[in-house]
């Protein structure tokens, strides 16, 4: 299991094997940059360098431990899939003791804009298969795919829906076996389907970013709670004292 502060590494490379020795939420970044590690992404949380030395892998920087995380956790903890095309590799993560998050994968490409199957890969991430979309969910891709708004339909998708499942039919079965083991419902914002050097769509980050901490041991998260119930505890009791006169 993950410890906090700890690294467990599989096959592939690893933070130490190129040369990464800053992991603090402070300094981290920087390092990254003066080492060669350029910005090619970011999000609430975190941001994402590729390395010319290193073509085939992405590091990811955040600076507190969120939902990309509990996701690396899941996948290095296994379930239904998670060793399938549809997933992304996770080689190295390190949990600093201040809470700054460092991971090593697979580098994934965007998908075209116009690829046919787009809206449907994050129509079955935001939805259980069969259920009609949310509205929100449905504007929202009403204004970032406006070619697939008469297909947004998760009922009939105009034929995409077979289409894709003839091409991938792995797909569905993966997001459901993440659905499974999630702590959370899962996130279909726009860059959380990328693309495998195999072609495949990958789903990268699909958990929010309130992280749960499913990196940590089981008594390490124990113990997180009570300190965090401590806290609450202490501070309700400050909150209820007498203010002096």
């Amino acid at each position: 299991m993950f410890g906090f502060g700890k690294r467990e590494t599989t096959s592939g490379p690893s933070l130490a094997a190129m040369g990464i020795v800053e992991r603090s939420a402070a300094g981290a970044y920087a390092a990254l940059i003066a080492g060669g590690w350029s910005e090619i992404g970011f999000g609430y949380h975190g941001t994402v360098h590729a390395h010319p030395d290193h073509p085939d892998v992405v590091v990811r920087f955040a600076r507190k431990a969120d939902g990309f995380g509990d996701y690396a956790a899941l996948l290095r903890k296994g379930f239904a899939g998670s060793d399938g095309p549809h997933a992304p590799r996770i080689h190295d993560i390190h949990v600093s003791r201040c809470g700054a998050l460092m991971t090593v994968g697979s580098r994934l490409t965007d998908p075209a804009r116009d690829a046919w199957w787009l809206a449907y890969a994050h129509a079955v991430i935001a939805d259980h298969p069969g259920v009609a979309m949310d509205d929100g969910v449905r504007d929202r891709f009403k204004v970032e795919w406006p070619a697939h708004e008469p297909r947004v339909d998760h009922a009939s998708f105009d034929g995409i829906r077979e289409a894709f499942r003839t091409a991938w039919p792995g797909y569905e079965a993966y997001v459901a076996g993440l659905r499974a083991v999630s702590p959370q419902g899962l996130d279909p914002n726009i860059g959380n389907v990328l693309v495998g050097d195999d072609g495949s769509p990958v789903v990268n980050d699909p958990l929010c970013d309130d992280g749960h901490g499913l990196w940590r041991s089981p008594l390490s998260r124990a113990l997180a709670r009570y300190a965090d119930l401590l806290r609450r505890r202490l501070s309700d009791a400050s909150g209820r004292a007498p203010v002096p006169a």
